[in-house]
This record gives structure tokens, C-alpha cells and sequence, in this order.
């Protein structure tokens, strides 16, 4: 069996294995340490799970949260799932299952999948937003806007979709080819009508929005789709107000249920926040009829409550899938053990103000006018009644590319060029696939699948493996070449200048030219295999901790070694490279210290060298005449 083969798919499991077992990735929020908070725009479990293009960002936030370990930073790294939503409703409608057990289902083969992608998630903070536990303190921050007055029951006109039997925000509207208003979730006609809504008048905000975009590390392009949505100039040049306050409400089954109740007499009662949260009930028929009557209807004995005599039906509508997004990444730093710090608690406060703001997020430019604004929204308000003295809850913002299918076309079910990572996981390994999604191109940028190119990435991989395993001669750190520390010092140079900058395609080109280097010249030192593992494990964990175990001899992980710091170099280590010219033309070059004298050579010295380097014209030495020495780099003979 030939040891120097890299097997992926046991490799990978095993370190995959080891991670887990030792809590490897685990954040210690009390730690001295200086902080940084990197985060995804958490997923919707779908039942299709995975495709391609969703670990692209993953992949580039678990760069940055594997090189700030090293830096010595105390890293969190969290996921989650945006667990609540339209499309296990829909799912719910058609087969008539509870979309809870589907949700908890398709959340179980998502963890599968990015596990086997050898993320360094902080497992123990992940959230779900359908869970009692989580949405006890969405409707806890609802409650808090509702006695702040930032909550109106409005008879408003909204967008109302009959195949979908709820209203729509606007942000969930597209137009057809047609230029009319469909759903984007299905592509179905929206029409205005009037109806009672329970609205969060987040105009009050329009100003703080606006202003506190300035401060902000977003793409400007970013930060102008955000700004023209809160105000847009009208003919006069003036500013005028474009963004409207949040239809709250929604008429579907699976989110979250309001902590309110409505008396017979028409008071409206707001539920003690001691009594959160307030449990959606089971119902066992999820089809809707079309008189637009709430999913929550249905659910008669839930729905009639009594207190103190007094008569009253609790609210049917639920919130829309914004709730809960609007403040996960509050309630990572918040989970603890199973369950959460409550949000007024002084613990809580002290974790919220050393932990936000996020020092970096990525995720779709497609949340720009929804999520992105609701959250701000969230996290000013909480700052507003001293829940944190934070703000603006992202700081630094990057929204990568689409990678689309073979074909060049957005992948989708019916075009039948979605492409499941599983399939190369298992082909290639979780490190090329890894690799190749940053390879592919500017991480904003769209870029197409080609399954020639992994192929290729998969070829580079295990020469990586082959090299460090078998083919590299190890001798001391002092005695490595000083091409060799020269060709390292270029590759760590780049990579501290490409990585915050988010430019991992140029900087795994740098990886593969310094493996050409090396190769040309294999005698290397484990101090300097390890530096570049360092670098390489970055993007591809699994073979980087496999090769630093071997050459540690014990297995360890890499992740917490100091990152890199360059070789000095003393100037009389550089090489230089002197050329023998015979009768104008080149015949042979050799390398000398950078130091070496060529031109106090004495003439019997420099006999020497031309026998050397080039025997065949030292047969007869008489014939060397008008020896010159030119710029300490050329000598120059006629014969």
C-alpha cells in the first residue's frame, strides 16, 4: 500500500472526528483574548439541501476565522438555521406532514453536509429559529416594541397573494417578464387589498438607518442600495421618504405566534413576557381556504382563552420569517448549553458589548433591503432600552459571487443544473472542493462550475501531499536555501496582504508557485513545511493537520500553532547568478553568494571556474585570450 497516496475520504472523517471530540473550535467568550466575531448569513434548511454555490461563502469565513486562531485572536464562528418560513409551509400543504419533522429532518442532513466540509463552526452555539427556546425572546423583543409604541394594528393596503394565502412584504416581491407583481416565491400574482395588519413602525428609524451607513465597511454599492430604499430623491432634488413601515403579520401556519390577545370588548392584552413563550399548537390540517382566514384559525381550543373570566381569541397571524433573522447573531452569544441567557440580563449585556459588532459577514447581496435593514433596525432598538451599547450590528460586510451551473445559467431544480457538493466531496475531498471554490475567481464576482478545473485542483492536492509525505528532504531551519526562504518570505508577504482583503484566488496561485519552487529544490525543513501548512490549512484543514501529525509525530491539529512570521534574511546568504559568455554567446551560468568578487579574481581563478562550468573550451587554455569581467555578473572570454 503506498503511503504517500492521499486518501480523502479517511483522512477526512478522521480529523472531522477529532475536531469534535476535542472541542476544537469551541469560543470561550470570557477569553482575554482580543475578539473576532465572523459570521454567515445563517441557511434555510431546505429539503434539498446543499448545492454548490452555498459553501463558497463558508468556505471564505472560515478562512479568516482559521487565520485569526492563529494570529492569537479568540474567535466566534457560529451557524445556525433560519428555520421558519414559506417553504415547509408550502411542503406542509401538499403532503399534509407537520413541517416541524421536516424542518428538523432537512436541519439534520444540512449539519451533515457542512460538517463534512470541515467547517470550524462553534457547534455548541448553534440556533434554530423555530425553536420554543429561541422565539421566546423574538417574542420577548416584539413585546418591548409593542410597549415602546413601535407596534400599530393599521388597516392598510397590502400585498396580498392568493397562492400563498398571506401577505407579502415588499421585499418579497419581484416583477415578471411582464413588469407585474408575482411572489418570488412562486411566481404567482400579488394584489393590493386592505386589510388589518400589525405594522412595526420602523420609519421612526428612517434617519438613524440613513446616517449610520457612513461609518460602515460595506461596499459603497451596498450602502446605495440601502440608502435610495430609506429615501429617494423626487424631482425637486429633495429627499424624500421611500421606505415604509414593516407589515408585521402574516396569515400562514409556520412562524412564530403573537403574545397577544384580543378581548371580546376589543382591548388587546399583551401576554406577560414571564409567560413566553407562547407555543404554536398542532393543527392537523395545513390546507388553507381561500377566504383568506389565517392558518391559525383552525386551531379552535388553542385559539379561545379565558382570563379572569374575560373572553378572548389569541392573535392568528404569525410573524414573517424576518423575526428571527433580525437578531441571531445576538443570540450566538447568548446560547448556552440548551438553552439561552435572557436578553435584560446584565451577563447578557456585558457579552453583547464586548462581542458586537461583527467584525466581518458575508452572504447574498440579495438580503440588501430586508434582512439587512431589519437587523439594524432590531439592534438599534435594543440599544435604544440599554439591552447593548451596540448600535450598528455589522461592521464589515462582503458579498460574494453566484457560481452558476455548467450550462453559465443560476442553478435551479428545473433547469436540472443544481450540482450537489456531496458527489465531489466524495469524488475529490472536502479540501479541493474547498480549494477550487476560492480558485474559481474574485470572491464577488459570478463565476461558472467546471468539473475539469476540480479535476485539476484534485491533481495540485495530491502533489501537495505527495511532496510533504515522501519527497521532501528534511535538514535544519539554518541550513534551508536561502532561494528556498526567499521564495516563503514572497508567499506569507502576499497572503497577509490578500487574506483581509478577501483575495484567496490569488493567493492559493501563490501556494502552487511556491510548491514549484520547492520542488525544484526539495530540501527543505519541517519548520518551513509547517509555516506553509499553516497557510494551506486555512483552505484545506483535513490534509493540513494529516501532514503536520506526521511530521510531528503525534496526532495534533495545526490550528493553534502562531501564525507564520517571515525568515530574516542576511544579504550574504542571497545568491546571485554569474554568466560565462564565450565569443558573445552564453555558455554556462553558475551560482555564487551574493558577496562573491568576481572582479578581484586573480586570472588563474577565473581559469578555474571556465574549466568548471565549461570543460569543453578548457582543453586548451592558450587559446583563452581577452578575458573581461563585466558588472561583477558576466565574464566575457574570446577564443
Amino acid at each position: 500500500m503506498n503511503s504517500n497516496v492521499f486518501k480523502h475520504r479517511i483522512i477526512e472523517k478522521k480529523w472531522q472526528k477529532y475536531w469534535k471530540k476535542n472541542n476544537l473550535f469551541k469560543t470561550n467568550l470570557k477569553s482575554k483574548k482580543e475578539k473576532f466575531y465572523v459570521l454567515d448569513m445563517f441557511p434555510y434548511p431546505s429539503g434539498s439541501g446543499l448545492h454548490v454555490g452555498h459553501p463558497e461563502g463558508y468556505t471564505a469565513t472560515d478562512i479568516i476565522a482559521r487565520m485569526k486562531r492563529m494570529q492569537g485572536y479568540e474567535v466566534l464562528h457560529p451557524i445556525g438555521w433560519d428555520a421558519f418560513g414559506l417553504p415547509a409551509e408550502q411542503y406542509a400543504i401538499k403532503t399534509g406532514n407537520d413541517p416541524k419533522s421536516f424542518t428538523k429532518k432537512n436541519i439534520s442532513n444540512f449539519k451533515k453536509q457542512l460538517v463534512s466540509l470541515g467547517f470550524s463552526f462553534d457547534w455548541s452555539r448553534e440556533v434554530n429559529t423555530s425553536d420554543p427556546k429561541y422565539y421566546k425572546w423574538t417574542q420577548w423583543i416584539f413585546a418591548k416594541l409593542y410597549r415602546e409604541g413601535l407596534v400599530e394594528l393599521k388597516d392598510i393596503e397590502i400585498n396580498w397573494s392568493e397562492s400563498l394565502n398571506t401577505v407579502l412584504a415588499n421585499e418579497e416581491i419581484i416583477k415578471n417578464e411582464n413588469g407585474e407583481d408575482v411572489a418570488e416565491r412562486d411566481g404567482l400574482p400579488v394584489f393590493k387589498k386592505n386589510m388589518k395588519q400589525w405594522v412595526i413602525l420602523i420609519t421612526k428609524y428612517a434617519d438613524k438607518l440613513f446616517e449610520g451607513l457612513d461609518d460602515l465597511d460595506w461596499p459603497d454599492s451596498l450602502k446605495k442600495i440601502q440608502k435610495n430604499w430609506i429615501y429617494e430623491k423626487d424631482e425637486n432634488g429633495k429627499n424624500k421618504l421611500h421606505l415604509k413601515d414593516w407589515i408585521f403579520a402574516r396569515q400562514r401556519y409556520w412562524g412564530e405566534p403573537f403574545p397577544l390577545i384580543h378581548f371580546d370588548d376589543g382591548e388587546i392584552y399583551l401576554i406577560p413576557e414571564r409567560k413566553y413563550p407562547v407555543l404554536l399548537p398542532k393543527i392537523k390540517n395545513y390546507k388553507f381556504s381561500l377566504d383568506g382566514k389565517p392558518a391559525l384559525s383552525k386551531a379552535i381550543k388553542w385559539s379561545n382563552v379565558k382570563i379572569k373570566g374575560r373572553h378572548g381569541i389569541r392573535d392568528l397571524n404569525t410573524m414573517p420569517q424576518w423575526a428571527g433573522s433580525c437578531w441571531y447573531f445576538i443570540a450566538y452569544l447568548l446560547k448556552n448549553n440548551n438553552n439561552y441567557l435572557a436578553l435584560d440580563s446584565s451577563k447578557a449585556k456585558s457579552i453583547l458589548d464586548k462581542w458586537l459588532p461583527i467584525d466581518l459577514y458575508i452572504g447574498g447581496r440579495e438580503h440588501a433591503t430586508s434582512h439587512l435593514i431589519y437587523a439594524r433596525f432590531w439592534t438599534m432598538f435594543l440599544s435604544d432600552i440599554n439591552i447593548t451599547k451596540i448600535n450598528e450590528p455589522f461592521k464589515r460586510i462582503f458579498n460574494q459571487g453566484m457560481i452558476l451551473g455548467e450550462d453559465n445559467q443560476k442553478m435551479s431544480k428545473s433547469k436540472g443544473n443544481v450540482i450537489n457538493p456531496n458527489f465531489y466531496i466524495e469524488k475529490y475531498g472536502a479540501d479541493t472542493l474547498r480549494l477550487y471554490e476560492m480558485f474559481m475567481g474574485p470572491l464577488e464576482d459570478v463565476k461558472s462550475w467546471s468539473n475539469k478545473s476540480i479535476h485539476g485542483m484534485h491533481i495540485w492536492v495530491e502533489r501537495v501531499y505527495k511532496f510533504f509525505i515522501g519527497e521532501a528532504i528534511y535538514i535544519k531551519d539554518e541550513e534551508v536555501s536561502f532561494e528556498n526562504k526567499k521564495a516563503f518570505n514572497k508567499l506569507l508577504e502576499k497572503i497577509n496582504n490578500h487574506f483581509p482583503k478577501l483575495k484567496f484566488n490569488v493567493s492559493v496561485s501563490e501556494m502552487m508557485i511556491f510548491i514549484n519552487t520547492v520542488y525544484k529544490n526539495p530540501r527543505i525543513s519541517k519548520e518551513m513545511a509547517i509555516k506553509f501548512l499553516q497557510i494551506l490549512s486555512c483552505f484545506a484543514p483535513h490534509i493540513s493537520d494529516e501532514i503536520y501529525s506526521k511530521i510531528k509525530r503525534q496526532q495534533k491539529s495545526i490550528s493553534f500553532v502562531s501564525w507564520p512570521i517571515k525568515y530574516e534574511l542576511k544579504k550574504e546568504e542571497e545568491l546571485k547568478t554569474i554568466l560565462l559568455q564565450i565569443n558573445g554567446k552564453v555558455r554556462a551560468t553558475f551560482q555564487v553568494k551574493f558577496s562573491f568578487d568576481l572582479e578581484n579574481l586573480k586570472q588563474k581563478e577565473i581559469l578555474k571556474l571556465i574549466c568548471k562550468y565549461a570543460p569543453k573550451y578548457c582543453t586548451d587554455k592558450s587559446k583563452l585570450k581577452n578575458i573581461f569581467i563585466i558588472k561583477n555578473r558576466i565574464i566575457s572570454i574570446t577564443v
